[in-house]
């Protein structure tokens, strides 16, 4: 059984240092800045052109709905937004009728 004492010593022996942390920031500073300057460099028309690159490896991840799905997705909607409606009728049509008496 490793003792109290020991364990913390070897808990500080695997810790980085505070020196050692901010040398490994300033390393990270320093290749983000190297990054942001290639970006610079780089052409506008290289910059486009690899967004629609990346697009579309994007989209190919994309898992899309299959067509009986879409149309009841579709159908779900629909009957939603007119229950809605309605409701928002009745309350605006009471609202008006209540008004009307008031005045």
């Amino acid at each position: 059984m490793v003792s109290r004492e020991l364990r913390r010593a070897q808990e500080k022996a695997l810790k980085p240092s505070s020196q050692q942390q901010k040398i490994a920031q300033r390393k990270r500073a320093i290749e983000r800045k190297k990054v942001e300057k290639k970006a610079e460099k780089i052409g506008l028309a290289k910059r486009v052109s690899q967004f629609f690159k990346d697009v579309r490896v994007e989209m190919k991840k994309v898992i899309w709905p299959s067509r009986s799905e879409v149309v009841n997705y579709t159908v779900v909607v629909i009957i939603t937004v007119s229950i809605v409606s309605a409701f928002i009728l009745l309350i605006d049509l009471a609202l008006t009728k209540i008004l009307q008496l008031i005045v």
